[in-house]
C-alpha cells in the first residue's frame, strides 16, 4: 500500500509541476483576461467548501440536539415508571 501511494504521490507531482497550466484555476486557465470577475469566481471557489462544512455541521449539531433531548426525555419516562 506504501508503494502504492507513493507512487501515486510522485506521479501527481510530475503531473503538476510539469504543466504550467495546473497551477491555474479552470476560469484562469481558459480565458486570456477575465476582468473583475476571475476574483469573484476564485473567491467563490475558495469560500465553497466552508459554507458546505457550515452547513453540515449546523445539521448534525441539530440532529445530535434533538437525540439528545430524547433520550434525556426517554430518561425522565423511565424514573417516573
Amino acid at each position: 500500500m506504501v508503494k502504492n501511494a507513493s507512487a501515486a504521490v510522485l506521479m501527481g507531482l510530475a503531473v503538476v509541476l510539469g504543466s504550467p497550466s495546473a497551477w491555474a484555476c479552470p476560469a484562469c486557465a481558459t480565458r486570456g483576461s477575465g476582468g473583475f470577475l476571475i476574483p469573484l469566481l476564485l473567491g467563490a471557489m475558495i469560500l465553497t467548501p466552508y459554507v458546505v462544512a457550515t452547513v453540515v455541521l449546523r445539521i448534525v449539531r441539530r440532529a445530535e440536539a434533538e437525540r439528545a433531548q430524547e433520550e434525556q426525555k426517554e430518561a425522565s419516562d423511565l424514573a417516573n415508571v
